[in-house]
Order: C-alpha cells, then structure tokens, then sequence
C-alpha cells in the first residue's frame, strides 16, 4: 500500500515538473518572439518625441487627466525658453534693440515664475517679445545658448495657450520637453506582435544606465539631430553635438552587445535643419568645412542630408552590417507612421530570424 501511494505521488510531483517546464518553455517562447526596441542618441536629439509619437500611433490615447499633466509642461517650456531669450538678448547687447513700447513686457517675462500659469497678460507679453527685433536677433543666435527649437511653435500658438480654459493637445504632448532620465519602457501589440519599446536618458551621465536594455535587443534605433551642425552640448559647451552624436553612433553600431540587433539610423529634425540651412553654411562649422555645395544653391538640403549621413556610416567598422536609415520629422506623426512602417518589416524579418523561424 505504502509503495502504491509513493508511486501516485511520484507521478502527481511528474505532471506538476512537465506542467512547470511547459509553462516555462511558453513562457520563453513568448520572450523571444517579443521585439525589443532601443531608442538611443544624445541629448535633445527627438528621441522621446520618436517614444511619444509610438504611444499616439500604437497606444491608447491620451487621456483627459494626462492632457491636463502635460498642460504645466507647456507652460513652463514657454516660459523658460523665453527668460532665456531675454537673457540672451542682455548679454549679446541686444537689449536696446527692443522696442520702448516692448520693455514692460521684457520686465514682466524676466520675473515670471517658470512653474507659473500663463494667462492673458503673461500671454500678451510673452506675443509681444517673439515679434520684437531685439528678441529676434538672440533668437537667430540660438546656437550659441540652450534653448530647444522646437518651443518656437508654443510661441506661434500662444493665444490658444494663454486662454483660461487651455488644455494641451496631442500635439502640444508632442513638443513638451522634459529630459528623460533612466528608462522609460512602453508595450505595443502592432500587427499581431508584441513589440517593447525602450527609451533612456541622452546626456553623458545618463549613458551608464543603458547597459540594463543591451540584452536581445531586436533593433537599435539611433536618433540624431540633423539641425545641430553648429550647436554644443548642454552638457558641455566644447563640444559640438553633431560630433557627438557621431562619435555616439561609433561606439553603439561597433558594440559588441548590438552584434545581432538591427541598427536603423533616424537623422531627425529634417523642418528645422531645413529652416537653418537658409543662414547658417554648413562649411562655416569648423568640424564640417569639408561640405563643398554651394549655400543657398537647390541642391544644398539634399547634398546636407547625405553629407551628414555619410559621415554616420563612415563610423561603421563591420562591412557585413547593414544600416538602415531615414530622414525624420519626429513631431510629424504622418512621416513617422511612414517611416516605421518602413522599418517594420525589417524588424519583424530581424525577430523571426534570431527565433529560428528564418533562415
């Protein structure tokens, strides 16, 4: 008898194992068919608006209460962009540039609280100073200080935001900066796959923390700012940040942990590269005195476009790898849909590849 029930027991404790390993095997299955995607790049590249134009395309909207989380945002990027600009327009000598009828509105911007609300007076002010020529002229000089280009659309949309009842838009989300620190994750299900999207912190310290995502990445999506040719580092003033970005892809594309992974190259903020290639020649910067088209010439955005891709691939060191990559405008959800549906093929042949269903 006590053999029959060591026997029944045995068999109870099998099935549970073969119930453990099958559980842990689908388990596993489901690991590897899951795509994992790694935003990288440097600092004020577009990454996370790469991140937050996923969740619009793939996620659930937005909802009333986040609408109103990002409202505060919106008013504080406009805010403190703009006590930059007056900033900057004091220690260029811009400051007698700005109109007499403009300085009550230079004084209250300077002393607004950048947490603050804007309201119809702020709102008026802040109109005022983005037409006023002293303004004008720092703005032209951005280069030369940090402030995020892309705040200028807040400042043409200033009477819908300075209105009692605003609420941020889709859009609005689109363009609020808020630096990105340690990792933001994200879960999709596009076409019938689960895809996982990454997103970390850019600048220098932030770089450490990467290491956590390099397990099974499916792809690396690089993304680098097409329009800061002639800008630095906000994290250090001596360095030009196209350079970095470069020197940035280098180390990732020849990193032994992205051996496997697909690497798609994003050269991002295509409309603002557009609008300063119109003043600043990009042979005038030092690093890239070498671009030989003509400025002003019709050809000159697209000989921009590949002289600074060519300049990315340069870095590669494995001739069997192949990059693929777009022009992007990360705030524009058309070209991004575009773009990533492009690239979705690649990723979904990179994932059935490395799970053994391809060859």
């Amino acid at each position: 008898m006590g053999n029959c029930g060591s026997s029944a027991e045995d068999k109870a404790e099998a099935r549970k194992s073969k119930q453990i390993a099958l559980e842990m095997q689908e388990a596993n299955q489901k690991e590897q068919e899951k795509i994992k995607l790694l935003l990288l790049g440097a600092g004020e590249s577009g990454k996370s608006t790469i991140f937050k134009q996923m969740r619009v395309l793939y996620g659930a909207p937005l909802t009333d209460e986040e609408k109103r989380q990002v409202t505060p945002v919106v008013y504080s990027n406009t805010i403190t962009s703009m006590k930059m600009l007056t900033e900057a327009c004091t220690d260029m000598g811009y400051e007698g540039e700005v109109k007499p009828e403009n300085k009550a509105a230079f004084e209250m911007v300077s002393k607004a609280d950048d947490n603050g609300e804007i309201d119809i007076p702020l709102g008026n002010a802040l109109k005022e100073l983005w037409e006023d020529p002293g303004i004008l002229m720092a703005w032209k000089r951005r280069a030369e200080f940090q402030i995020v280009e892309s705040v200028k659309a807040y400042f043409r949309e200033l009477d819908r935001i300075m209105q009692p009842d605003y609420v941020a838009t889709q859009q609005d989300m689109l363009l609020a900066r808020v630096r990105t620190s340690g990792i933001v994750t994200e879960k999709y299900v596009i076409d019938g796959s689960p895809f996982e999207m990454y997103d970390v912190g850019g600048q220098r310290n932030e770089r450490k923390k990467w290491i956590h995502c390099f397990d099974d990445v499916t792809a690396v999506i690089f993304v680098a700012a097409l329009s800061e040719y002639d800008q630095v580092l906000f994290e250090d003033a001596s360095t030009n940040r196209m350079d970095e970005a470069i020197g940035l892809f280098e180390e990732i594309c020849n990193n032994r942990y992205f051996e496997s992974s697909s690497m798609i190259l994003f050269l991002n903020k295509r409309d603002l590269f557009e609008e300063k290639i119109l003043v600043v020649d990009i042979k005038t910067v030092e690093s890239y005195k070498d671009f030989d088209a003509e400025f002003g010439s019709k050809e000159y955005y697209e000989a921009g476009c590949k002289f600074f891709l060519d300049k990315f691939l340069a870095v590669n060191t494995n001739d069997e790898r192949v990059i693929y990559h777009h022009i992007t405008c990360a705030t524009d959800s058309q070209n991004v849909q575009v773009v990533f549906n492009a690239c979705k093929d690649i990723i979904l042949r990179g994932n059935l590849k490395d799970s053994g269903f391809m060859d």
